[in-house]
């Protein structure tokens, strides 16, 4: 009997260390046990939950270009064999990268842009405040040293399930498009402080005045005529309109600009 005790105590070890070599942990769910590399921290969800980066994409060291400055040198990044995303404190966002691009490069990394969704889901927890921003809260009043800061910055700006800085300091692409209006064969509304959001983590109602402290008082973009792609979260300047339940469709899936990041779910 000790014998067979002590196989099995040595044989956990073994596959234990086998998980700690791989770059791997175990997150806990529902009684069962889901994988997420280091670099990814696991949300629940009714779906049996994901792993998104615990950071926004920056680019790897393999990477010609550490901080793309146009979309030219983030298509050569994408181009260059090694080079892939990676999910790193202290690392500054990948910028100047379309929607299309940051699918690209999540593929690359053999993962792919999160659901708008899952993103909300993901960002759920956030300290979302309106005033009184500290280099310790989310950057969205250049409240940080540099505009976009390094990742993980504040300190306070972590989601409940461990993601940081999914508000502010850049938007981050999600995946899909809204075409002349309409998301998942829904009519969304008009731009203007979100009021409710529907079951896809959309703003279904809008109001124009003021916005409702349910919501954060985030603020919903949206232009609806053409092929639009699907941000989230603010940028660095964005103020009270920045936050979990901020949406920005406004932008067609190839712009590249100065405040659009992404980051990456398994």
């Amino acid at each position: 009997m000790a014998i067979v005790i002590g196989v099995i105590i040595i044989t956990a070890v073994i596959v234990r260390a086998v998980d700690n070599k791989s770059g791997d942990y175990l997150a806990e769910n529902n009684g069962g046990q889901e994988r997420c590399p280091l670099d990814m921290v696991f949300v629940t969800s009714e779906n049996n939950g994901f792993c998104i980066d615990r950071y926004e994409s920056s680019p790897g060291s393999e990477c010609p270009y550490k901080e793309p400055e146009n979309q030219r040198e983030s298509r050569m990044n994408l181009d260059y064999p090694n080079c892939k995303p990676s999910s790193q404190a202290a690392k500054a966002p990948w910028r100047f990268i379309s929607q299309n691009q940051a699918a690209m490069a999540c593929a690359k990394a053999g993962k792919r842009l999160p659901t708008n969704k899952e993103w909300l889901q993901a960002a759920l927890g956030t300290p979302d405040k309106n005033d009184s921003w500290s280099g310790d809260d989310c950057h969205v009043n250049k409240n940080w040293d540099t505009q976009p800061g390094l990742s993980g910055s504040g300190k306070n700006c972590v989601s409940a399930a461990g993601a940081y800085d999914m508000l502010g300091n850049a938007w981050e692409w999600v995946e899909g498009t809204v075409v002349e209006g309409i998301y998942k064969e829904i009519s969304l509304s008009d731009s203007g402080f979100i009021n409710a959001v529907d079951e896809n983590g959309m703003p279904s109602e809008t109001i124009i005045d003021s916005g409702d402290p349910n919501y954060y008082y985030d603020y919903f973009w949206i232009k609806k005529k053409g092929t639009r792609g699907i941000a989230r979260g603010g940028y660095w300047n964005n103020k009270s309109d920045a936050g979990q339940y901020a949406v920005y469709i406004v932008s067609p899936p190839s712009f590249a600009g100065i405040g659009m990041g992404f980051r990456c779910v398994k």
